[in-house]
């Protein structure tokens, strides 16, 4: 059972009307409509697809079968989850919410309406963030957010990312040494972690960069992690890892990275490798985090010479033309570039995840506790890979 917290000082003073949660940054893929959702799916659905080709022959009297009809199909099988917290309410007593409790004692143990409102709703706002982390990274990644734990171990969300990276169809574009990627030659085993490059000029304090090829006694459980830098020198900057303990540093190491530097070249690359009969469909999208967001913004900027474009205010962004979807949790360093007819999201109720059980237990179990229950079930999949690019 879960026991607020209390941070308190004396009863004694004015009370301020209202609670001020932490902010919470919430999911936009299906808020924006950037995912093609699927309802009342209670165990699976099918996602049908069609690929065909034509092969053009001399014209001739005998018939001869040639081209090809290929149907396949994908599934969505949704992956029931539940958040589930029971509190006790008589630690309020020594703060100014025991005077919105009722008289007695056991008004000790009934939740004041502006703190029940505040936990619902903040809630709320970290449930749509796991769900918008799972549909891109997995539910089991999703868990490595702040303010998220993920204990689910029989169910599973793959996350569209991790699917595009085991399926064969899909176009990948690896991040190019020397423009979206640094050769990593040494980590020092310190704290924090102190690694060498050939090069630091493209780098700035802040930038997030992605490590892979890692080997070693702990080392390799970095891979695939994305860390912000502080530069130390021309050669070497600094993330905030403990790797003291870590074993022999190997492997042939990449630090890839978007910024300022490089994202016109790194849009420009997967500007390339789009395929030309979807490039023009009104739902294509370049998806990118937050992070390409700002290294993009930034090097308009100075592409413009400064010339007011860091006092104009947000528009929509897009490169040559393709519409950008930036969202919070993407993976770092990662690009997307596919049609939102492609991107699959089932579940039972598209709604049920903001459907909360308020359970007191009194009269069931004689406990003066409050319980709080959500539960809900989704999946993730994406259809003709070959219409996709991914960026990483």
């Amino acid at each position: 059972m879960a026991t607020p917290t209390i941070s308190t000082n004396t009863y004694a003073g004015k009370d301020l009307e209202g609670i001020i949660a932490q902010s919470v940054l919430r999911g936009k893929t299906i808020e924006q409509g950037l995912v093609t959702v699927h309802t009342d799916i209670d165990s699976r659905a099918v996602v049908k697809t069609m690929a065909n080709t034509i092969n053009v022959q001399d014209s001739a009297a005998a018939f001869a079968s040639a081209g090809s009809f290929t149907l396949d199909e994908k599934y969505l099988d949704p992956k029931k989850f539940m958040e589930a917290v029971e509190y006790d309410y008589s630690t309020l007593n020594a703060t100014w919410y025991a005077s919105q409790q009722p008289r007695g004692r056991a008004g000790d143990f009934v939740p004041p309406a502006s703190i029940e409102e505040a936990i619902i709703e903040q809630q709320a706002g970290i449930r749509s963030k796991f769900i918008d982390a799972s549909i891109w990274r997995g539910s089991v990644a999703a868990g490595d957010l702040s303010k998220i734990t993920v204990s689910a171990s029989s169910n599973i969300v793959s996350g569209l990312i991790p699917l595009m990276e085991a399926g064969s169809d899909v176009n990948k574009l690896d991040a190019t040494v020397g423009v979206g990627s640094l050769v990593v030659t040494g980590m020092t085993k310190v704290n924090p972690a102190v690694l060498t490059v050939s090069s630091t000029a493209n780098l700035s304090n802040g930038d997030v960069i992605t490590l892979s090829g890692l080997t070693g006694t702990g080392f390799v459980d970095q891979n695939g992690k994305s860390f912000a830098i502080t530069v130390i020198n021309a050669t070497t900057f600094s993330i905030a890892l403990d790797s003291s303990g870590f074993g022999t540093f190997g492997g042939s190491v990449e630090a890839s990275f978007i910024n300022s530097s490089n994202a016109l070249a790194v849009l420009t690359q997967v500007y390339n490798g789009l395929s030309e009969s979807v490039e023009d469909d009104a739902d294509f999208y370049f998806f990118g985090n937050k992070g390409l967001g700002k290294a993009y913004s930034l090097a308009q900027a100075s592409a413009a010479n400064g010339a007011g474009s860091y006092y104009i205010g947000a528009k929509e962004l897009d490169f040559l033309g393709q519409r950008m979807a930036i969202l919070p949790f993407l993976p770092a360093n990662t690009i997307v570039a596919a049609n939102v007819s492609n991107l699959h999201f089932g579940t039972a109720l598209d709604a049920e995840w903001n459907n909360v059980a308020i359970l007191p237990q009194f009269e069931a179990t004689g406990d003066r506790t409050v319980r709080y229950r959500c539960d809900y079930a989704f999946d993730v999949n994406y259809t003709n890979g070959s219409d996709i690019v991914l960026y990483r």
